[in-house]
């Protein structure tokens, strides 16, 4: 228990050191999500309203952003699945990512793991928003069990995220890889987020120090 509460204070330390100058869409998303990628909450709409702001006034467009929003008030869970799978195959591609961000709600919800990757990895096809879709499909992958392939994820979005991401992606990609039986690597994301002084030193030291007696 103690344990968690300090990961959830390290997370919340991320959150604040967040730069205000990040760029709109992606500070609209992180005004509604953790960066541990757990819940998705109001990222749908902020995704249909950022990126339908240079061409709302268009019939087409009005339409789709209305059809949506039926799709998604739909109270049969298993339609709205399917007619959200639908719209993210033929719907306008600016909205798409919306209605991936809905079933990744919805099958991170229902548990569902797997299809909850699936839909993050499709988020992910937009470069706006890949850290946080990456971090999405790793976050269903250790809670399938998949530490390895979070670790390939992880590992992979760092190459490229920018300074602002770097927390996030060390805090899962330690726990990732410490599920996965790669201590070194586990260690090294640990004092990573120590140099950050994030606030939790002696949660961070006790963590290096268990896993390095490990090693």
């Amino acid at each position: 228990m103690e344990e968690r509460n300090a990961t959830h204070d390290i997370l919340a330390t991320i959150e604040q050191e967040m730069d205000s100058d990040i760029h709109p869409l992606l500070k609209k998303i992180l005004d509604n999500i953790k960066p541990i990628g757990i819940t998705v909450g109001g990222i749908v709409v902020a995704v249909a309203v950022y990126s339908g702001v240079t061409t709302y006034q268009e019939s087409q467009h009005e339409k789709a952003v209305s059809e949506l929003g039926v799709i998604m008030t739909m109270a049969d869970q298993t339609a709205r699945i399917q007619k959200l799978e639908a719209f993210a195959a033929s719907g306008p591609k600016e909205l798409r990512s919306a209605a991936q961000l809905e079933l990744a709600r919805i099958f991170m919800d229902q548990n569902d793991y797997e299809k909850a990757a699936g839909a993050w990895r499709s988020v992910g096809q937009s470069p706006d928003i890949r850290v946080i879709a990456g971090l999405g499909e790793a976050k269903a992958l250790i809670l399938k069990g998949e530490h390895a392939k979070a670790v390939e994820i992880l590992s992979g979005l760092k190459k490229d995220a920018s300074q602002e991401f770097l927390p996030a992606i060390s805090a899962n990609l330690a726990f990732a890889a410490e599920k996965a039986g790669q201590i070194d690597l586990a260690i090294s994301e640990y004092e990573a987020l120590k140099s950050k002084e994030s606030g939790n030193e002696a949660f961070l030291d006790y963590k290096i120090g268990t896993l390095k007696s490990k090693s």
